[in-house]
């Protein structure tokens, strides 16, 4: 766990953030808008035998403070794992770890933790959904939740919709269509166990959301399950990431 000093710049940017997240936790921790993914290699025995975090830009574009990677990098090295197996025996396996960055306020400074938020493959998204016409011109926002089956040669296979929320719960079709159509374009890399690649169910995030054209603010009404949601809408926000349902590679449980 590290802390920072409050009158430092970086400690402004951490508080905006922290301050921005609605969700919070216990202890006054709150989390932030800053989602971490590393590369990772995991021996036979569950430890990280490998990290490398990949470029972190949260929604606004705004770089990982340079004092957050350290620590993230840090925190991801010591996360232990159920080992993988091949033909029933222990083996080395490959994976995309995601975290989340939480604050909370120590004195005058204050303290970040990197919170374990899933693994699994990692997807290439080539382009993102098209917004519906319609409903730009309704003003209907959606956050999705789609199922994908990342095959082991990348591919993507058996999209579905699992739940959905929208303003004031309108109905999805139209944003499921235009997820659907984007994601059939993007390709994986696939997790690996003992140097092959495996087959893996994928919860995808997909957001609709609209901003000012002039001020770039997120337009913000609230959002409810759709009258189309096949279920209620997953309790832990995971950002943009996309994790792993299944994956042979589960992290035991210990504290963030």
């Amino acid at each position: 766990m590290n802390r920072f000093a409050a009158g430092a710049a970086a400690a402004a940017l951490m508080l905006t953030h922290a301050v921005l997240a609605a969700d919070k936790v216990p202890n006054d921790w709150k989390r932030s808008a800053l989602y971490v993914t590393g590369v990772a290699d995991i021996d036979s025995q569950g430890k990280v035998e490998r990290i490398e975090l990949l470029p972190v830009e949260d929604k606004g574009g705004t770089e990982l403070a340079a004092q957050l990677a350290p620590l993230a990098k840090s925190t991801m090295s010591h996360w232990e794992f159920e080992p993988a197996t091949e033909n029933g025996k222990p083996a080395a396996a490959h994976t995309f770890l995601h975290g989340v960055f939480e604050f909370r306020p120590q004195g005058s400074s204050y303290e970040a933790r990197l919170v374990f938020i899933g693994n699994g493959p990692r997807l290439e998204r080539d382009r993102s959904p098209s917004y519906p016409s319609q409903m730009v011109s309704d003003r209907v926002q959606a956050l999705l939740t789609m199922l994908v089956l990342v095959q082991p040669d990348g591919s993507l296979s058996d999209i579905h919709l699992e739940s959905a929320q929208s303003t004031g719960g309108q109905r999805v079709g139209q944003f499921v269509r235009a997820a659907t159509e984007a994601i059939s374009s993007w390709h994986a890399e696939p997790e690996m166990v003992d140097g092959h690649p495996v087959k893996t169910w994928v919860r995808v995030p997909v957001s609709f959301d609209l901003r000012d054209s002039v001020s770039k603010l997120q337009y913000a009404p609230e959002l409810k399950r759709s009258v189309d949601s096949p279920a209620e809408p997953t309790k832990h926000p995971i950002g943009d990431q996309s994790v792993a349902l299944d994956s042979p590679i589960k992290m035991r449980p210990q504290s963030p």
